[in-house]
């Protein structure tokens, strides 16, 4: 989409033209994509401030989106989403380290998360609250370092501990978590009190 903004009083402007590039209208055939949609621009809008341009969050956002439209699995694209919004952003955890005492941990192992502290935490310094298996940890890897999309859902287990990690971290940065809205409006496009 193009907008063509002039100059307001204080911080409105006036909208001058709009014109769409893109649309994403195969994401209207599922309540489960939509909801996601709705959660990621959510996270989106909270962690980026107002008026700062972040093109590389926005060329993830169009990603998800298109993702999205191409029929990826809903939960799968809100989880990649959210890890690489965090890691554009600089909140990604450590992952191949620990956090207390640097040591890395043997390769094809689980490891101690601890999003309060920032990532994996060994046993000598204390571990985490949350276990993340050698799969889940390789996942997270690869999410961060590649700009595609799941086609196909992820292993229960594995999308089970990064939803479970990015809990945590989101309620470290949010007062409300982008779980809890996107199951309240699940909840509301299905019928059902949330």
């Amino acid at each position: 989409m193009n907008a063509h903004f002039r100059p307001g009083r204080g911080e409105l402007a006036h909208l001058e033209r709009v014109s769409v590039d893109r649309s994403f209208h195969a994401i209207l055939r599922s309540l489960e994509a939509i909801g996601s949609a709705g959660a990621a621009l959510a996270l989106i809008r909270e962690r980026v401030p107002e008026h700062e341009p972040e093109p590389a969050v926005f060329d993830s956002a169009i990603r998800f989106l298109d993702a999205l439209d191409r029929g990826a699995p809903s939960e799968e694209a809100l989880l990649t989403l959210q890890i690489r919004v965090l890691n554009v952003l600089g909140f990604s955890p450590t992952l191949d380290r620990c956090v207390g005492c640097g040591k890395v941990p043997a390769p094809g192992r689980a490891a101690s998360f601890d999003a309060p502290r920032g990532g994996i935490v060994c046993r000598a310094c204390g571990g985490g609250r949350l276990v993340l298996s050698a799969g889940a940890l390789r996942l997270w890897a690869t999410v961060q370092s590649t700009i595609e999309y799941a086609s196909a859902p992820w292993p229960e287990l594995e999308r089970r501990q990064l939803h479970d990690a990015l809990d945590q971290l989101d309620a470290q940065h949010a007062t409300v978590g982008v779980r809890e809205r996107t199951g309240a409006a699940s909840g509301r496009w299905e019928g059902r009190t949330p």
